[in-house]
């Protein structure tokens, strides 16, 4: 069990007690038949179990990832926000501080940076226009000239 400290409204600290569970990574190996599926998202565990038959990609989808770390491919396929609330439902513990990566294990996930500059979605568009302006233009002239 944890001990989070909180500050009540007359400014002394309460002792709150949450509860967590602490699983190793060579028991959600052991989490990978159709009727007991585990998968680690962002160093927390999900038993997805009940959601087999449930997920939109397909029961292969999770069962390529059962008993294992499945974050990469949970960002890679770019789940939306109503997905991922739907996976706290399925949430049962943390996956043991002694078996999480170096620099990894981040319980938030990660922020890709889809939009690095607005701009850039429209500059080959508009240099594509210029230059076809100008080929145009040039077409024009030695047409006219001939």
């Amino acid at each position: 069990m944890a001990t989070v400290v909180a500050s009540g409204s007359d400014g002394k600290e309460q002792g709150v007690e949450t509860s967590v569970t602490y699983y190793r990574l060579e028991e959600v190996a052991k989490r990978n038949s159709p009727k007991d599926i585990w998968l680690v998202i962002h160093g927390r565990v999900y038993d997805v179990s009940r959601f087999l038959n449930e997920h939109p990609g397909g029961e292969e989808v999770l069962m390529e990832q059962a008993g294992g770390d499945a974050t990469e491919s949970f960002e890679d396929v770019g789940h939306s926000s109503d997905a991922r609330e739907m996976l706290k439902q399925y949430y049962i513990g943390d996956v043991h501080p002694n078996d999480l990566k170096p620099g990894g294990g981040s319980k938030e996930p990660r922020k890709s940076n889809t939009c690095k500059s607005y701009w850039s979605y429209w500059i080959f568009p508009i240099v594509g226009a210029i230059l076809l302006g100008f080929l145009y233009r040039y077409y024009m002239a030695e047409n006219k000239s001939s």
